[in-house]
């Protein structure tokens, strides 16, 4: 484990396979940088930071943002794929969930 980010060192390897875009000084764009320039499917989401915290939006799951305490644990999670979530659009007025992770 890296002591830094609570993340794994496979993990930090795969991190070079992020594209990561600053869209201003509080937000981020994040692709897969294996899939070529202009192809939808590249956007993963997006990180925002909010005060001392980095919520984290994913496409393929609108209605649930994560938080999180760096820059570097948000962008770590969007190496984790979520496997249960389809990447299709929420039904109409589905509750937005909300998750805090440390």
């Amino acid at each position: 484990m890296n002591p830094n980010n609570g993340v794994s060192d496979a993990e930090n390897l795969r991190v070079s396979q992020l594209g990561i875009l600053q869209l201003t000084p509080t937000e981020w764009l994040v692709r897969d940088s294996q899939i070529l320039d202009g192809d939808p499917a590249a956007l993963l989401g997006v990180i925002q930071q909010s005060g001392d915290a980095y919520e984290v939006t994913k496409l393929g799951v609108l209605t649930t943002r994560w938080f999180y305490s760096s820059f570097d644990r948000a962008q770590a999670s969007f190496l984790v794929r979520d496997t249960a979530a389809p990447r299709t659009m929420p039904r109409p007025r589905t509750p937005v969930v909300s998750h805090v992770t440390q």
